[in-house]
C-alpha cells in the first residue's frame, strides 16, 4: 500500500520537475505489469522488463546450492570444477578434452587391500569428429580412432610431444595391465627420457577370492566343498560377490591333483631351481547363484565342465572325479588330491581364485603370411595378397659426426633374485634357417657376452707379428676363484707378399688358437702358455703343436724350435724328444742319427744309437757305449 501510495505522488508532482520525463510512464490506473520497463538493469546499462527480471531470479543460483544434492558443481577462479564429476554414462566431446580423473572402484570385500581393483567398467571418454576429414578435425595431441578418409582402413594414431606429464619421463603411448586404473610406472624412463612407447604386464589380484583362510567385508570366513563341476561356498557370499563374477572368468582351487611338474634345465641338480608348474584344478565360471538347504545359506558356483588339473604332464585323473583333500583321483596309479604347498602353502583349507590367471606376457605379436590354395572360407581371401613376407625390424638411424652419438638396440634386462633355471633372456626356436643374424660393419663386435666374444671382421693391420683376436671364451680356473682366465683364438702376420709390402694375403696369416693368462678383452695379450697354429711361418699350410717354451724363439730364424710341426706334405718334425711307451711300428725307413762317440764313456743317455760307416753304436746305460761292427757293402 505504501508502495502505491508512493508511485502516485511521483505521478502527481512529476510534471513540476525536468528530469521527470526521462522515466516511462506506467499503464494508468492498474500500476506497474510485467511490461514495465526498468531503465539500466543490465551490466551493459541497458534496460528490461518486469518479466525479464523475474526470469532471471528463477534461473540464478544460490550460494548453498554450490556442490549440493540437486544443486550445481561450482568453478573456481581457474574455471575449475571444485567437486569430482561422477556419472553412469558416457562422456562425449568433440572438442578437447583435458586430464581428468574417475572415481575409485570398489575394493575387494575380502583383502582390505588400499588401492582398489579396476575390475569393474569404468565411464568411458569417446572423441567424435568429423568423418570425413579427421586430420582437419583433430589436434596431434588427440586420440585419433579409425583413418584419414572415410574408406581409410581403421587404424589408431598416437601423436603427442614426448615432454613429462606426471610420469617424470615423457610417454607417448603407455599400456600398462594394472588393478588400479591411473596407477603405474613412470614409463621405464628417468626423470628427462623420452618414451614412444611403453608396455608393462604383473601378475594382477584375482577379482574375488573366498575360503575358510580369507573373510569378507563383515568379517566373515566361508568353507568351500565341490561338486563335479561346481563349487559350494557356505555360508552365502555377500550380495556384493556379483559385481565381481564374469561368465568364462577363470577359477583356480589350491587343490592339486599331483606333485610338482619340474621343466627346464637342471643346471647344478637342485630341483627347487627349476621350472614349476603346480597340477591346480580349475575351470571357467557358467554362473552363480545364493539359496538356502537343510543346512543353511550357500552360493554356487557352477563351471562350464567338470574340474580338471590346468596343467599335465600327461597324467590323467578319474572321469567324474570331485577335488577333495586325500581322496584318490587316479584309480590306477593311486594319485590323491593335496592342497599345494607351493604358491599357497599359507592356506591350509581350500579356496577358490576367480578371476585370475597362471602366465603373463608383455607383448605377443604375429606376422601371418596366408598362401594355402586348399584353404577354404574367409580367410581364403587372403590369397589374394600379393604379400609373402614377414617383418619385425628395429632400425635406428642417426645423421651427424662420426661417433657424435650413442646408439642401443634391444636390451634385455632383469634383476632380482635368481630365476628359475629354464628362464632365458632371448629364444629363437622353429624352423628357421637361420637362428639369429648378425650384419655388421668391419669394426663391430657380432657378439659380445661374459663367456664368450666375437672379434671384428676387420683383420690386423699389414704389419709382421701384428695379431687380432678373432674369438674368446672366458671362465674362472674353479668355481671357488673371482676372477676369470681365457681361451683365444687370433690371427697373425707373418709376412706382406703384396707389391710394396701394403698388404697381407691368407698365406702371409697364420691362426693361433690356446689359452692367454691374465689377458684383456678383445685383444691378444697377456701371457702366451700354448697354442695350436695353423699355417705357421716356418711350415705354411701346415701346423704346429707349440709349448710355452717356444714362444722365444717366435719370430726368429729358428722358429718352430719347441713345436711339433707338421708340414703340407705330412712330414712331422720337432726339436724335442719324441717318447713311445709301447711299441713304434714304422711302415717305412728309420733314420738313425750319423755320428762316432770320442769314447766308449762319452755322455749318452740310455737307449740312443749312433752310427758311422764302420759301426753302430748303442748307449747301454748312462755314458757307456757299446759297437758292433756296421758290415761291409756287397
Amino acid at each position: 500500500m505504501r508502495i502505491s501510495l508512493a508511485l502516485v505522488s511521483c505521478l502527481v508532482i512529476a510534471p513540476v520537475f525536468a528530469f521527470a520525463q526521462t522515466y516511462p510512464a506506467t499503464k494508468p490506473p492498474g500500476g506497474l505489469d510485467s511490461t514495465t520497463v526498468i531503465p539500466k538493469v543490465y551490466a551493459d546499462g541497458a534496460a528490461g522488463t518486469l518479466a525479464q527480471i523475474g526470469q532471471m531470479a528463477d534461473g540464478s543460483v544460490q550460494q548453498t546450492e554450490k556442490n549440493a544434492k540437486n544443486g550445481v558443481s561450482a568453478l573456481n577462479d581457474n574455471s575449475e570444477a571444485t567437486a569430482p564429476v561422477n556419472t553412469p554414462g558416457n562422456v562425449t566431446t568433440k572438442a578437447r578434452l583435458s586430464q581428468g580423473y574417475v572415481s575409485a572402484p570398489p575394493s575387494l570385500p575380502w583383502t582390505g587391500w588400499t588401492d582398489g581393483p579396476g575390475h569393474l567398467a569404468l565411464p568411458s571418454v569417446t572423441f567424435d569428429t568429423v568423418k570425413q576429414d579427421m586430420m582437419s578435425a583433430i589436434a596431434d595431441h588427440m586420440l585419433m580412432v579409425g583413418g584419414h578418409n572415410l574408406a581409410d582402413s581403421v587404424f589408431s594414431k598416437f601423436s603427442a610431444n614426448p615432454y613429462g606429464v606426471g610420469d617424470n619421463g615423457g610417454c607417448v603411448h603407455s599400456v600398462v595391465m594394472t588393478y588400479a586404473p591411473g596407477t603405474g610406472t613412470n614409463c621405464g624412463a628417468g626423470g628427462w627420457d623420452a618414451v614412444a612407447q611403453y608396455e608393462k604386464a604383473q601378475n594382477n589380484p584375482p577379482w574375488y577370492a573366498t575360503g575358510d583362510s580369507l573373510v569378507d567385508e563383515n568379517g566373515t570366513k566361508h568353507t568351500v566343498t565341490f561338486t563335479a563341476h561346481a563349487a559350494i561356498v557356505r555360508p552365502q557370499l555377500p550380495d556384493s560377490y556379483k559385481q565381481f563374477m564374469h561368465t568364462g572368468a577363470h577359477v583356480l582351487t589350491n587343490i592339486v591333483s599331483g606333485p610338482t611338474i619340474y621343466s627346464g634345465l637342471d643346471l647344478d641338480g637342485v630341483q627347487d631351481h627349476r621350472n614349476k608348474d603346480q597340477r591346480f584344478y580349475g575351470n571357467t565360471l557358467a554362473s552363480w547363484a545364493s539359496g538356502a538347504d537343510a543346512t543353511g545359506t550357500y552360493t554356487k558356483l557352477t563351471m562350464t565342465g567338470n574340474w580338471s588339473p590346468i596343467s599335465s604332464d600327461g597324467a590323467t585323473i578319474d572321469s567324474g572325479h570331485i577335488p577333495n583333500v586325500g581322496s584318490v583321483n587316479n584309480r590306477s596309479t593311486g594319485q590323491t588330491d593335496a592342497l599345494d604347498n607351493v604358491i599357497y602353502s599359507a592356506y591350509s583349507s581350500p579356496i577358490l581364485i576367480i578371476g585370475t590367471y597362471i602366465k603373463h606376457f608383455t607383448r605377443n605379436t604375429s606376422c601371418l603370411v596366408q598362401a594355402d590354395p586348399n584353404d577354404t572360407g574367409g580367410s581364403a581371401s587372403m590369397r589374394l595378397s600379393p604379400s609373402r613376407k614377414c617383418d619385425e625390424e628395429l632400425d635406428n638411424w642417426y645423421n651427424g659426426p662420426d661417433y657424435g652419438a650413442t646408439m642401443h638396440g634391444l636390451t634385455i634386462v632383469y634383476s632380482g633374485n635368481f630365476l628359475s633355471s629354464d628362464s632365458y633372456g632371448l629364444n629363437v626356436s622353429g624352423l628357421w634357417p637361420e637362428g639369429i643374424r648378425a650384419w655388421l660393419g668391419a669394426f663391430g663386435h657380432d657378439f659380445d657376452g661374459d663367456e664368450f666374444k666375437l672379434g671384428q671382421r676387420q683383420g690386423p693391420p699389414p704389419q709382421v707379428n701384428a695379431k687380432a683376436m678373432i674369438a674368446e671364451w672366458w671362465q674362472q680356473p674353479s668355481s671357488n676363484t673371482s676372477y676369470l682366465e681365457s681361451f683365444k683364438i687370433w690371427s697373425q702376420v707373418d709376412g706382406l707378399s703384396s707389391a710394396g709390402g701394403t698388404s697381407a694375403n691368407g698365406q702371409d696369416v697364420s691362426y693361433w688358437t690356446g689359452p692367454r693368462q691374465s689377458a684383456s678383452s678383445f685383444k691378444v695379450d697377456g701371457a702366451f702358455e700354448s697354442a695350436t697354429i695353423y699355417n705357421p711361418s716356418w711350415a705354411k699350410n701346415g701346423v704346429a703343436l707349440c709349448g710355452y717354451d717356444a714362444m722365444s724363439f717366435f719370430g726368429t730364424a729358428t722358429a718352430g724350435t719347441g713345436c711339433l710341426t707338421v708340414d703340407t706334405w705330412g712330414n712331422t718334425s720337432t726339436s724335442g724328444t719324441l717318447k713311445a711307451a709301447g711299441m713304434a711300428t714304422l711302415s717305412g725307413g728309420l733314420i738313425i742319427p750319423h755320428g762316432t762317440p770320442s769314447s766308449s764313456t762319452d755322455a749318452c743317455t740310455q737307449g740312443q744309437i749312433e752310427m758311422d760307416a764302420d759301426y753302430i753304436y748303442s748307449c747301454v746305460a748312462t755314458n757307456r757305449w757299446h759297437r758292433v761292427s756296421n758290415g761291409k757293402a756287397w
